[in-house]
């Protein structure tokens, strides 16, 4: 009967651990070495995990369902090694681990409802609603200054192309009021007079 017992959990283990029960005579002594081996490992994960949960913390560029994720994963594998997180405690541990940024989220919460009331569920719903509140208000500001940089832009070339015309204006009529001291018109300096010239008979000798 022994041998029995003792074929099958050879049959049962893996090549790696086999080679820790050579030594065992016994279906009684392999069981007690295995039960000593995995309980041991089994509390180093316990602890190492409990460690880990008690001191997460969401980093600011975190989102939140990504920690709420992680959490639930941290509660699921204590949970396979026979340590249940209470909802209460589950719910505390998600408002302490929230960067302080949320702070004035905590204090809504934990004032609105008796301290053995929070509930991991509820608590979580508040959460994502204030991220996603968060996300809209820098949506909106954001979009304000991409507003405000295009009327500032249009502005800006407004007065570009409305000074440009003024000057092509000015030149244009200070050509215009020019005016001939000579003959009395507009238009034309003296020197450029076409009756100075041709009152001129040097002049019209010069140029034949």
């Amino acid at each position: 009967m022994d041998g029995n017992a003792m074929a099958n959990l050879h049959l049962a283990l893996a090549d790696g651990v086999l080679s820790s029960i050579e030594e065992k005579k016994t279906a009684k002594e392999i069981w007690d070495h295995l039960a000593k081996l995995y309980e041991a490992k089994s509390l180093h994960n316990k602890i190492f995990l409990k460690r880990k949960l008690y001191t997460l913390l969401m980093g600011e560029s975190t989102s939140v369902t990504e920690h709420i994720n992680t959490l639930n994963t941290l509660f699921s594998q204590l949970t396979s090694l026979s340590y249940k997180v209470e909802s209460q405690e589950r719910a505390e541990l998600l408002l302490q681990s929230l960067p302080d940024s949320y702070d004035q989220l905590i204090i809504n919460l934990t004032n609105n409802v008796s301290t053995d009331s929070l509930v991991f569920d509820d608590v979580a719903v508040a959460v994502l609603e204030e991220e996603s509140r968060r996300k809209s208000k820098e949506n909106r500001r954001e979009n304000s200054q991409i507003e405000a940089l295009t009327v500032m832009r249009g502005r800006s070339m407004e007065h570009g192309s409305s000074g440009s015309h003024k000057h092509g204006r000015s030149k244009s009529r200070s050509k215009k009021t020019f005016k001939c001291y000579h003959c009395g018109k507009k238009g034309h300096l003296k020197k450029d007079c076409w009756e100075l010239k041709n009152s001129n008979p040097q002049g019209n000798v010069a140029n034949t």
